[in-house]
């Protein structure tokens, strides 16, 4: 059986063809990525590796209003992965919070950060204008 039409000289499919794209398995796919990214996002503290201090304290929530300052051992203080010195610290502050009702600062400083670097960051955060300050640590692993 033949799937052209011989009695005609245009060449026509008997059994017309489906064309129909099933989007089920694309909402699928993408309700899992989102899923993933939605788990993953809050653990994605991008900046500079730093050894942070242990705690017991209890855990703040991070925002997208939130800022995070690192002060790595050596004194240098980095917004996302970009330096600043602590001159220039201030201004790149108020720049990040000039569009922002009430800015939070997070600061990530390593163990072995000598007190004055931390005490610097704070500064340029209140010169900036922003009062909330938050200290970043890990958990302190209890064992029995």
């Amino acid at each position: 059986m033949s799937m052209w039409n011989e009695d005609s000289t245009n060449y026509s499919f008997k059994n017309k063809l489906l064309v129909d794209i099933n989007m089920t398995p694309f909402v699928d796919v993408c309700l899992v990525l989102l899923i993933i990214f939605m788990v993953t996002a809050p653990f994605a503290v991008t900046g500079v590796d730093v050894k942070l201090p242990k705690s017991q304290a209890k855990s703040l929530s991070l925002n997208q209003e939130s800022i995070i300052l690192s002060v790595t051992k050596n004194g240098s203080f980095f917004l996302g992965k970009k330096e600043y010195t602590s001159k220039n610290l201030v201004e790149a502050l108020q720049e990040l919070s000039k569009n922002k009702q009430e800015s939070t600062l997070f600061i990530r400083a390593d163990e072995s950060v000598p007190y004055k670097f931390v005490m610097q960051g704070m500064e340029s955060a209140q010169i900036a204008g922003i009062n909330r300050i938050g200290m970043i640590g890990e958990k302190k692993t209890t064992h029995p």
